[in-house]
């Protein structure tokens, strides 16, 4: 009967694991390591063979770090270089590589498929959830280790993920407006097909329903990725005669286009118009005025998916885990009472 893995590994004094690196070619394994696990297998004749009992599935020990959007456009906001940081710092720990996988949404299948299909990454951290998410559907469908940030619709209890309550936060936001005693408040989300921009949009129409304020159409715009259709929305928003007198912004970004418009048309953020907005990323303590912005703990949020997954990788389990971070709004000076006339 040929030896099986936790043979080797216990001649060889070492973990299942580091046999399996061995096999797998890793170049992460020390020479002396390398060489004792091989003289174990001679030793005890293990025969790497597709069809044999003992055989360890091939590894690579790498994660696919996964962003739908166009490589040009994929690092406008920080919240992807902060969420990515902390993926890395888990996944670094458990010896893991990281593959950063951008796409734009018609090839995304074609570059799951072929990165799974090779056995280049053993599991994805999806960065974005969407309605009808086609990288959900590909990765489920085919049974492979994922979780996603986000709340993936028709699937929270089927797949591992990881996210805020943001129908809460777009509500909370919306509220804090309001008890400034704004009535005239805007929204500028990101791309309609995200379930974050839905999730705080109806947060944001749960609040003025709450307070009995008629939501205005002329208030409410979604964009694309791009800072120039942020700009044009905010034009449009503050350019009207029936003016806002505050906006809720999708991110810190689109809170910075909205700045720079305000200083165009000569309003001023903080009395003449109010901000806030969604990440605390850096910029959000530097602009001025400082934005008041709702804190979603993104290094969190990273942690927390990467720990997720490898958790799945290793125990192999069909227990699927739902974790909601916390958030909390960063007052800073964006945000004023309502000016009377």
């Amino acid at each position: 009967m040929m030896a099986t893995i936790k043979e080797i590994a216990k001649e060889a004094n070492v973990s299942p694991s580091t046999v399996s690196r061995v096999l797998a070619g890793s170049s992460k394994i020390s020479p002396e390591t390398t060489k004792r696990v091989l003289e174990a297998i001679k030793k005890l004749g293990y025969v790497p063979n597709a069809n044999a009992k003992g055989l360890v599935v091939k590894k690579s020990f790498t994660v696919g770090v996964f962003v739908p959007r166009e490589p040009e456009n994929a690092f406008l906001n920080s919240f992807f270089d902060q969420v990515i940081t902390s993926i890395c710092a888990v996944v670094n720990n458990f010896e893991y590589d990281i593959l950063l996988a951008l796409s734009n949404p018609e090839k995304e299948r074609e570059l799951l498929k072929r990165l799974v299909e090779s056995k280049k990454v053993d599991g994805f951290v999806l960065l974005s959830s969407r309605e009808k998410d086609p990288a959900i559907e590909y990765l489920k469908s085919i049974d492979f280790k994922f979780v996603v940030i986000g709340r993936p619709i028709g699937y929270e209890n089927s797949v591992n993920w990881v996210d805020n309550d943001n129908v809460k936060a777009g509500f909370e936001a919306t509220e804090y407006l309001i008890r400034l005693g704004h009535r005239k408040i805007a929204f500028m989300g990101g791309p309609s097909d995200l379930v974050v921009t839905s999730d705080r949009f109806s947060g944001y129409r749960k609040a003025l329903e709450k307070y009995g304020i008629q939501p205005k159409s002329l208030y409410i715009k979604f964009a694309n990725y791009y800072k120039k259709s942020y700009r044009e929305n905010a034009y449009e928003i503050l350019n009207q005669q029936d003016r806002p007198t505050a906006i809720v912004c999708m991110d810190d970004l689109v809170a910075i286009e909205v700045f720079k418009v305000a200083e165009n048309l000569n309003l001023k953020v903080g009395k003449d118009l109010s901000v806030i907005a969604f990440n605390n990323s850096n910029v959000s303590e530097i602009c001025r005025p400082p934005l008041t912005t709702v804190d979603i703990n993104i290094f969190h949020l990273g942690r927390l998916a990467a720990e997720v997954l490898m958790m799945d990788l290793s125990e192999s389990t069909k227990t699927y885990r739902r974790i909601i971070v916390p958030h909390q709004i960063v007052e800073r000076e964006s945000c004023g009472k309502v000016q009377t006339l």
